[in-house]
């Protein structure tokens, strides 16, 4: 998993890094045996201090070639249990004493802090974490494309499944703001159209809503906002207010021509309309301007609460 699936993962666009959760991490293991360190004068710290000093990497500088500068590093020599058993630790009366004198070395597995089970079976299980700010679909999408690749690499007998997508959520988010808006256009058309009687008037306020959400999300794009839970939470809100100042202004434009009509003069309707604006525009803005002055202590959040309702505010 270390050493395929996560390399090949982690050079996903937007992939920051990939979690590896329930693997069993290869490890050497020097199994000491007190007796004999005893019987050779030797104790557990000369033995971690041979095994560090022999298989030590190091910086060595750089070397400058032209234009170019390469890096130079020391690597250490040891590669299986073999070599690690033939690290010398003293001399006694001129014989080597090694490692494999005093100790058992295996290949086993690191301690395991963690277990993944999926329908009663053990697996391994891969987070692949994405990068502040990268849209979600995307990511996903890019490492999909590496699933291919990953399952080419695979030994016989293994096989790799996406077991949780957050796109699920996304789209689940975004199609709940898609049905929110369709059902709000049909509610506020039809109380319109009863309390009203014109389907008119009705129609001028279920037309803003579709482009009140076109505006919102080329703005959620410039400002680098995704489609997702927190910000379409906040669209839903504002759109709310808006259809709420949208139905005071129709409704107070309605009442003035109702009443310019009864009285048989003519109804100058572009004249209504304006004068029903001045009358109920400040307290729509005040209206407004209180929610939205709510909302500014969620600006001041750091941490985690901050990155979650940051983009709802």
């Amino acid at each position: 998993q270390d050493w395929m699936v996560r390399l090949i993962l982690r050079t996903s666009p937007g992939v920051d890094d990939v979690n590896i959760v329930g693997r069993q991490e290869k490890q050497y293991q020097v199994q000491v045996d007190p007796m004999r360190l005893i019987a050779h004068n030797l104790g557990f710290k000369e033995v971690m201090q041979a095994l560090e000093a022999n298989n030590a990497q190091v910086g060595g500088n750089f070397i400058d070639v032209g234009r170019e500068q390469y890096l130079v590093r020391g690597l250490g020599l040891v590669k299986n249990a073999t070599d690690i058993g033939n690290i010398v630790l003293k001399t006694e009366d001129g014989t080597p004493i090694y490692v494999r004198d005093v100790a058992t070395v295996i290949e086993a597995g690191a301690p395991r802090t963690g277990a993944v089970t999926r329908d009663g079976k053990e697996v391994v299980m891969g987070q692949a974490l994405a990068r502040i700010g990268e849209n979600a679909k995307s990511v996903v999408d890019a490492v999909k494309g590496k699933l291919d690749t990953v399952k080419q690499a695979l030994p016989a007998g293994t096989t790799i499944k996406p077991v949780y997508e957050r796109t699920d959520l996304v789209n689940a988010a975004v199609g709940t703001a898609v049905r929110a808006l369709i059902e709000g256009s049909i509610l506020v058309a039809i109380v319109l159209f009863l309390f009203l009687g014109e389907l008119r008037s009705a129609l001028i306020v279920v037309v803003t809503l579709p482009l009140a959400m076109l505006i919102a999300f080329i703005c959620m794009e410039k400002v680098g906002l995704s489609a997702n839970l927190m910000p379409l939470a906040g669209l839903a809100i504002g759109i709310g207010m808006m259809v709420d100042g949208a139905v005071v202004m129709v409704e107070n434009a309605y009442r003035i021509m109702a009443e310019r009509k009864s009285h048989g003069g003519p109804v100058d309707k572009t004249a209504a309309v304006l004068e029903a604006a001045r009358e109920v525009a400040s307290p729509i803005a005040f209206a407004i301007g209180i929610i939205i002055v709510v909302f500014l202590p969620l600006f001041s959040l750091q941490g985690l609460e901050g990155k979650m309702f940051h983009p709802m505010a």
